[in-house]
C-alpha cells in the first residue's frame, strides 16, 4: 500500500529539515535519484519512486 505524501513525509524521505529552501531540496533530489536509479541499483526502485514523489509534491508546493 502506498502512503500518502504529506509535507512531513515529503521532507523525511529527502533526509531535509522543513524549513529547507528550494535550493538545497533540489540537490537533495539529484543526489538521491542518482543513488537509487534503477539502471544503476535495480533493488532500489521504490525508494526511487518515493523519491520521485516526495520531490514532485514539493516542487507543487514551492511553485504555489
Amino acid at each position: 500500500m502506498i502512503e500518502e505524501m504529506t509535507k512531513e513525509r515529503a521532507y523525511s524521505i529527502l533526509g531535509l529539515p522543513m524549513d529547507a529552501d528550494f535550493t538545497t531540496t533540489s540537490l537533495a533530489f539529484r543526489n538521491l535519484r542518482d543513488k537509487y536509479h534503477p539502471d544503476t541499483n535495480p533493488r532500489m526502485r521504490r525508494e526511487y519512486t518515493e523519491v520521485i514523489a516526495a520531490f514532485e509534491y514539493l516542487q507543487r508546493m514551492f511553485s504555489d
